[in-house]
């Protein structure tokens, strides 16, 4: 005995998110880090994040960069107001030995080839800022010391919080800062507290800085592989989707429209040919003594042949708008957008002669050596007294008069005739 499937829940629409969030949840936690840290990704996974960083920062990147040179630049008006005359040895460390070392910065950082390599670029530029400042630093008087190795500090941490590095980047720049410093002005931190005290606030203000982007780091890793794992799941969920519309629309054993999609369209078109007031036309098809065929070559081949028939009226009924569709059986039905009775039947013969071409043999048919196929063509100017299925109904009624008079052929309904019958008889 037979159990019925049990039943799912129904969820609603706020369960339904709630599951998927926990879902990709529980899939962040899995195995896309390559340090427990979680501060770079396993495999090809860590360059598809740094890409998708270039891409996301590399407008403000350029702009942070063209804000930095060009306030680079006007601290030449401070060196002046404070040194004056003895601005000389400053001008020359920060306009002939930093602005080259810069333009060169901003014509690597402005090179969409170095999109992925962004922060590391931006590491490169706090680099050379901490060279040039710290030799002006050198340079200087005591006195003035104090003022540029401040804007030193506050350069980089601005460089570290700002300029959307990654962890280890960031941890880069501070240490070269801090190299920089113990290389370029240690020899007088012997003999100066400040310069000792200097440093140990610094390494205290770039460590709180450094926590800082280890946590925006791992933020923006964690949203990067929210957006992957969403975007992976929307990918799936239109496959899934897509595969069901195929189930819905799409005959199984032919692969062209099933009688479903053949009612929308009708429908669709019947409206649209109402609202433009153009023409209408359908072919009502049938595989004609298939039975016979059937009791002579088996269920099997019988179905071959339905698909083989198929396959042929689709590929000869292709104008954009046009419709083959299964109609059930042995029965196919060809909706034909804004072609009037003479166009369907001209279509209609050459669907009958490309059925024919196929060379299926059918020795049990009394119409043919080989398979054919009898079409009822039936055209009309929807109106409001009229409904698609008037339309179904001609075209049925054309395709009964063409089997009645022997199949393999096409016959055309003429709605103009006194009778209402259909005639006009035109062999295939």
């Amino acid at each position: 005995m037979n159990k019925a499937p049990p039943q799912l829940p129904n969820r609603s629409a706020g369960e339904t998110q709630d599951s998927k969030v926990a879902l990709i949840r529980s899939e962040l936690d899995g195995h896309f880090y390559l340090n427990r840290m979680r501060l770079r990704f396993a495999g090809a996974l860590e360059g598809r994040y740094r890409r998708y960083c270039g891409l996301r920062d590399r407008r403000y990147i350029r702009q942070l960069v063209n804000i930095l040179i060009a306030l680079y630049c006007l601290y030449g008006i401070f060196d002046w107001v404070m040194l004056g005359v003895l601005v000389e040895p400053v001008y020359k460390i920060r306009y002939a030995m930093g602005m080259p070392g810069l333009i060169a910065i901003w014509i690597l950082v402005h090179s969409r080839k170095l999109d992925a390599h962004l922060d590391k670029l931006v590491v490169l530029g706090l680099f050379w800022l901490s060279v040039t400042t710290l030799t002006m630093a050198r340079v200087v008087p005591d006195e003035h010391k104090g003022l540029y190795l401040i804007s030193e500090l506050a350069i980089i941490m601005a460089g570290i919080t700002i300029g959307k590095m990654r962890f280890w980047p960031a941890l880069g720049s501070a240490l070269l800062f801090v190299i920089s410093y113990v290389l370029i002005l240690m020899p007088f931190g012997r003999s100066n507290s400040f310069l000792l005290y200097y440093l140990f606030l610094s390494c205290g203000a770039l460590g709180l800085c450094l926590l800082a982007q280890y946590s925006t780091d791992r933020s923006s890793r964690r949203e990067f592989l929210q957006k992957l794992l969403i975007h992976r799941k929307n990918q799936q969920l239109k496959k899934l989707n897509s595969r069901l519309r195929d189930l819905a629309e799409v005959d199984a054993l032919t692969s062209i429209s099933n009688r479903r999609s053949f009612d929308q369209v009708l429908d669709e078109e019947w409206r649209r040919a109402r609202r433009r007031g153009y023409n209408l036309a359908m072919l009502m098809c049938d595989i004609d003594f298939f039975k016979s065929y059937n009791d002579s070559f088996g269920h099997q081949q019988g179905d071959l042949c339905i698909k083989q028939v198929a396959q042929c009226m689709q590929q000869v009924v292709r104008r954009p708008g046009d419709l083959v569709a299964r109609y059930g059986g042995e029965e196919f039905a060809v909706v034909l957008p804004a072609l009037d009775v003479e166009e369907a039947a001209n279509i209609a013969r050459v669907v009958c002669q490309s059925v024919r071409d196929l060379r299926l043999p059918h020795p049990m048919s009394p119409a043919n050596e080989y398979v054919t196929i009898s079409v009822g063509v039936a055209a009309m100017v929807p109106t409001g007294g009229h409904v698609a299925g008037d339309l179904v109904g001609r075209a049925d009624e054309a395709l009964y008069l063409a089997k009645k008079a022997g199949r393999n052929r096409i016959q055309v309904y003429r709605p103009e005739l006194s009778d209402g019958s259909a005639s006009d008889r035109i062999g295939a």
